[in-house]
């Protein structure tokens, strides 16, 4: 691989439901990639949008919102475009905060570490959390870290669900000729839910070839750890949790792939 395009020529899937032309595939395909169109979740609004305009509505009546993702971010700059200046912003790490500050918006609050138990972290160290009312717009299946991590600081969570993620078709039998004709040298995953939705989409024999057979790029620790969980063997973890950090974690996970081969020669 050249280290100007260090992805070139190298089959990359990518799980996560943006087609072909967005953000992580348009990266992807700037660093030499050719992309495989695997995405098996995308995003919707809730089922039940009315919690989520309540909590706006008296946006004011809370102290911090705390976005934990960027499709958060959107959720809530789409039906708030102007950042309210009484309420402060947390963001669970730098690709939340640069949809923030993409969408104009302050941040008050960002952990190095780029997790929830990071931002609890950071609260805790802060020692403002006891009394505070926090805004905690989210995906339906979000892990609670940083609302229960709040309120055992003594913070009053308002959990709303922002949007849910869907699950795509995948075809099962184009992944398997991919595999089989030597097509695709990694997978990526930008969140245990994709994982999930492949896993699901192309059946557990398929996914468990994959998986002893591929490495795989992960977007961050949880997703490393659900994908371990699942008999993923080569997992090459993004440093900061970003498309770009996967996008790297992507060429590592090809050289841990290389480097497996070469053993077995």
């Amino acid at each position: 691989m050249s280290r100007d395009v260090p992805l070139a020529g190298i089959g990359v899937a990518v799980t996560r439901g943006e087609g072909p032309n967005g953000p992580l595939s348009s990266l992807l395909e700037s660093r030499g990639a050719r992309v495989l169109d695997w995405g098996c979740v995308a995003f919707a609004p809730p089922e039940d949008i009315c919690p989520l305009l309540a909590s706006l509505a008296r946006i004011r009546d809370y102290d911090w919102i705390c976005f934990s993702s960027p499709r958060a971010v959107e959720a809530v700059v789409r039906r708030l475009p102007e950042p309210v200046d009484e309420v402060r912003v947390a963001a669970v790490g730098p690709a939340t905060a640069a949809a923030l500050e993409e969408a104009g918006w302050g941040i008050h609050r960002v952990p190095k570490t780029g997790t929830g138990e990071g931002l609890v972290e950071e609260f805790r160290k802060a020692g403002d959390a006891s009394g505070a009312r926090v805004f905690f717009p989210s995906s339906a299946i979000a892990r609670d870290v940083i609302p229960d991590g709040l309120e055992e600081l003594g913070a009053e969570v308002d959990r709303t669900t922002a949007y849910r993620m869907i699950t795509l078709p995948v075809d099962g039998s184009a992944c398997r000729e991919a595999l089989e004709a030597g097509t695709v040298q990694v997978v990526t995953f930008a969140s245990p839910s994709a994982m999930r939705g492949l896993q699901s989409g192309i059946g557990e024999g398929l996914f468990l070839e994959l998986a002893v057979s591929l490495p795989a790029a992960a977007m961050g620790p949880t997703t490393a750890d659900a994908l371990r969980a699942e008999g993923w063997k080569k997992i090459s973890v993004a440093t900061q949790p970003t498309f770009a950090g996967l996008a790297d974690a992507a060429a590592e996970a090809v050289e841990l792939g290389l480097a497996d081969r070469r053993r077995g020669e």
